[in-house]
């Protein structure tokens, strides 16, 4: 049978199909003990699954007294007389579930029939057929559920994927069948972890251990809610993410383990643990887009750290400690010409001559005597000193010397731009500075700003842990391909770094200011986005054909978009809140600008400018990475995102 620990209480059920199509459990041989009706067998597979038609049941309500009950059976019979059968159903609590099914004379329409009686609020629940589990050896039916028990010790196959633990099968309404997986909370979470947050792009132990904590504290706080149909949560986005065994990871795996039983709980009660791929910035409160879902924890909060490091540059502080201004702004030449010049140490003004030589004696190479004439004859030496030529000959399809040396610093990713103001410019020395970086006198890498012991530090990309910067360095400012040398200035812990060094010697440190700066979830896919949406496909969407105009009626403080009207010329208005905005006009998130524009075809469009992708309520799984990222642990990531949670392990009652 399975192997037991997939099996240890405390157990979750979680509903893997709802369908009216046959199911497969696909291995051939594979044995299976199967168990209904207080009887088993045993089948050998490949199992099918399949339902039987039946008679519907429909529950009226679920009522907190026995005289409410009482008296909805007692309509029910005044209404439908013999015609119908009635099923009571206490619970713990004290409520009481009120069920009903035709068993002569159904109308067309069960549902309108029971509205027309006064039970708007009636729904079907369950199937009156039957479910069949047919294999080699035989087959069970039974009206109600069926127990399937894999042999081995390995995980079973449900059509494409695998699982571990056992199975229920159980007929449903409209002639479907219930598949529900049932296992160990710990195992099913080896399913749902790297589903949700995937180890191989979010590759930080404490970011799964926060979206661990989250997701086993959403399936505790969602056990018994479907009790009426026999699981306890689905394993879609509508619940979370679960796709068993065939997913799991050893990181994944090691965050569950090192949680184990913990949950978030505010009040001594599980949170409703939401959370979201990308928040834009900034988390939203729940009670904006979910009037039901509001809740104290459920808070907008900045994604980022709250506490600010600080900077300082070098020989840019006064004698009494504090910075003067940052410089003008350079562009990337020029950048790269001062930085050449300190690591060179040239003048500012210094020849080209001056500069081949500096680069010759820094890396091993002779520089012919004699003036340059021209960036051609400059580019050739600076690649026969920087120990280039070499590479332009085997690497570079060009045939001048400047193609060639611009050619070789774009295909290793060196930025040097084409030189407009040939040999009296800046050019020369930022060419020196890409020809050093290529040939290996200078190194330069990114990463995070991130806390240190007694200072800040850098945490390298692909390195496995950070390091120290020194209390003074060069410090610029970098936006697109502008630069800026700065005094002193404050990040947020995760804000990209640019480091140039030669040998342990920082000799720039560039702070990243576009692309998100200290905001952790910068690194999504949907940071941002762009919709398009011609005016008549969203009349056709928004159920007005002679849409005039989009009214944005209320935003958020954080800049969501919670209250949209749509005005037709005849003046026919619609009108939606909250999330509804984003289902209505199907768009990634709620934070979005929108513009009406008139393509050059001709064609009128709604243009969306947006950020984000989801709800935006609870935790940003991005930003979690990024908090991560740059030193903050999983307990820490939970409780910014969760404003005053408590962290516990779970018993089950």
């Amino acid at each position: 049978m399975a192997p037991t620990d997939d099996l240890e209480e405390p157990l979750i059920r979680v509903m893997l199909e709802k369908t009216s199509k046959p199911v497969t459990l696909p291995e051939p041989g594979r044995a299976w003990r199967v168990s209904a009706d207080q009887q088993s067998q045993w089948l050998w597979g490949p199992l099918t699954i399949s339902s039987t038609s039946g008679q519907s049941w429909y529950q009226i309500g679920a009522f907190g007294s026995d005289e409410a009950a009482d008296q909805a059976d007692a309509k029910l019979h005044q209404v439908f007389g013999e015609s119908i059968d009635i099923e009571r159903l206490s619970e713990v609590g004290g409520l009481n579930r009120v069920r009903m099914r035709w068993v002569s004379a159904q109308p067309l329409s069960p549902k309108s029939a029971l509205a027309q009686a006064g039970f708007l609020d009636a729904f079907a629940v369950s199937g009156g057929g039957k479910v069949r589990v047919e294999g080699q050896g035989g087959a069970v039916v039974s009206e109600e559920e069926i127990l399937l028990e894999p042999a081995g010790v390995y995980s079973a196959a449900v059509g494409h994927s695998r699982y571990r633990g056992r199975f229920r099968v159980r007929p449903s309404v409209a002639d479907k069948v219930l598949v529900i997986n049932e296992l160990n909370l710990e195992r099913y979470l080896r399913g749902v972890v790297p589903g949700e947050m995937g180890p191989s792009a979010f590759p930080e132990l404490e970011a799964l251990k926060a979206q661990t904590v989250a997701a086993r504290t959403y399936a505790v706080a969602h056990l018994g809610d479907h009790d009426d149909e026999g699981y306890d949560i689905c394993d879609t986005p509508a619940c979370q993410v679960y796709h068993g065994a065939g997913i799991e990871h050893r990181l994944t795996n090691r965050a569950i383990d090192e949680t184990i039983g913990l949950i978030a709980v505010y009040e001594g009660e599980p949170i409703d643990a939401m959370y979201s791929s990308t928040c834009g910035g900034h988390t939203e409160d729940a009670s904006e887009l979910f009037s039901g879902r509001a809740q104290p924890y459920l808070q907008g909060v900045p994604c980022s750290w709250e506490r600010e490091l600080i900077l300082v540059g070098e020989d840019l502080v006064r004698a009494e400690g504090r910075a003067q201004e940052g410089s003008s702004w350079r562009s990337a030449t020029a950048f790269g010409a001062g930085v050449a010049h300190k690591v060179l140490a040239l003048d500012a003004d210094a020849s080209p001559e001056a500069i081949l030589r500096a680069v010759g004696q820094m890396m091993g190479h002779r520089v012919a005597s004699g003036d340059v004439a021209d960036i051609e004859a400059f580019s050739k030496k600076l690649l026969e000193v920087s120990g280039l030529s070499r590479a332009a000959e085997v690497l570079s399809p060009e045939s001048m010397a400047v193609e060639d040396l611009l050619f070789l610093a774009d295909l290793y990713k060196k930025p040097l731009d084409p030189p407009i103001d040939g040999l009296a410019g800046p050019w020369p020395a930022a060419a020196a500075l890409a020809c050093l970086e290529m040939g290996g006198a200078i190194s330069r890498d990114r990463g995070e700003a991130v806390p240190r012991p007694g200072g800040v530090g850098i945490f390298p990309r692909r390195a496995k842990a950070s390091e120290s910067l020194p209390a003074t360095l060069p410090l610029w400012e970098r936006w697109r391909e502008g630069y800026r040398e700065l005094a002193e200035t404050a990040v947020r812990p995760g804000t990209e770094l640019e480091r140039l060094r030669r040998g342990d010697r920082v000799v720039a440190l560039m702070i990243r200011r576009s692309g998100g700066a200290g905001e952790a979830d910068r690194r999504s896919a949907w940071r941002e986005w762009i919709r398009e949406k011609p005016w008549t496909e969203l009349a056709d969407r928004l159920g007005i054909p002679d849409l005039e105009r989009l009214e944005i009626t209320r935003r958020t403080d954080f800049g969501r978009v919670v209250g949209l009207a749509a005005i037709g010329r005849s003046g026919q208005r619609k009108e939606w809140t909250g999330f509804s905005v984003r289902r209505a006009l199907d768009l990634p998130e709620t934070l979005f600008i929108v513009n009406v524009v008139t393509r050059p075809d001709g064609v009128k469009v709604a243009r969306f400018l947006g950020r984000g992708w989801g709800h935006g309520v609870g935790m940003c799984q991005n930003g979690a990475y990024g908090l991560a990222r740059s030193g903050m642990t999983f307990d820490r990531i939970l409780k910014h995102y969760y404003s005053g949670i408590e962290l516990r392990v779970w018993q089950a009652r």
